[in-house]
């Protein structure tokens, strides 16, 4: 699935944000028309401000118009509704984001995206990542909101109290960088260097990676510090997957990133000739630490 900010990413351009037209809102997006006045785009932006933060973040798009057909069906998006200055609704947008939500969220991005380069016209996004704290609620009516599916709705109480318990988690993701290349023989290899890193809020203990055997990809015996040793510990392999797997003492600490194995990719040689070419490579890697969800990244 695609995430909040990939999507943000995305929609950087009038033709992939009116590309929309005809599909649903989703978990991750909610698109609203042209506010009618200062009220109306506080009270719009804080109940959807309010759902992501509350679930799994997601991207607002002033601009398009969505309707649904009938209340159990998700809102289809119908047309653009473009915004008469891009540049004061994105001005006044991010001068409200610390008013309109209690606790403020933060890391909320804003973007304007003209309807052709240099117009005034055009859409503004609105990027929530989730809250990783206490559940959030709109200054505007004082209720606590929250993304299912394809709608915002009020929260229940248990929702709310959940909420309220939860605790500060890790939040992994990938690394994979080139290292050294060196000769063997008459051919080349590469270095290819595995990692985790945590950009969440608290310690990822019991850290785990694991990714499927490729042919022609080995494990560097000699570990990733050249004495035979590994950032995490490395597993017995059932011949498919490779799994490395920290105990008690293996941590990775917020804002940190965690070298664990290196790889070694042999060149392919063109036949008949003396060129030589590295296969392009995706890497699918399973992550998981103590109180989390497994994470699937790519590479």
């Amino acid at each position: 699935m695609i995430t909040h900010e990939q999507l943000f990413q995305r929609l950087q351009t009038a033709a992939e944000i009116t590309g929309l037209i005809g599909q649903t809102e989703t978990l991750h997006l909610d698109c609203k028309g042209r506010p009618q006045s200062d009220s109306d785009l506080k009270k719009v932006v804080a109940k959807a401000m309010c759902g992501f933060a509350n679930a799994e973040g997601g991207v607002i798009i002033l601009g398009l118009d969505a309707r649904g057909t009938s209340k159990d069906d998700p809102d289809i998006i119908q047309t653009s509704v473009l915004l008469p200055d891009i540049l004061a609704t994105r001005s006044r947008i991010e001068s409200l984001v610390g008013e309109l939500v209690e606790p403020r969220v933060q890391g909320v991005t804003v973007a304007d995206v003209p309807e052709t380069p240099g117009a005034k016209t055009g859409f503004v996004l609105v990027n929530v990542p989730p809250s990783d704290g206490l559940p959030c609620r709109s200054r505007q009516d004082w209720k606590f909101y929250q993304r299912i599916s394809s709608g915002t709705y009020p929260m229940e109480f248990y929702q709310i109290a959940d909420m309220f318990g939860k605790r500060h988690r890790p939040q992994l993701f990938l690394l994979l960088q080139v290292g050294r290349w060196r000769k063997e023989g008459n051919t080349y290899e590469r270095e290819l260097i595995l990692g985790m890193g945590n950009r969440g809020r608290a310690i990822a203990r019991f850290p785990s990676l694991r990714f499927k055997t490729k042919p022609g990809i080995n494990v560097v015996a000699y570990g990733i510090d050249g004495n035979y040793k590994f950032g995490l510990p490395q597993r017995p392999m059932n011949g498919e997957e490779t799994v490395f797997a920290g105990g008690v003492d293996d941590v990775i600490y917020p804002g940190t990133t965690v070298g664990i194995t290196k790889l070694e990719q042999r060149a392919t040689i063109v036949p008949g000739t003396p060129r030589m070419f590295f296969e392009a490579l995706t890497f699918t890697v399973d992550m998981h630490a103590e109180d989390t969800q497994l994470t699937t990244d790519f590479g």
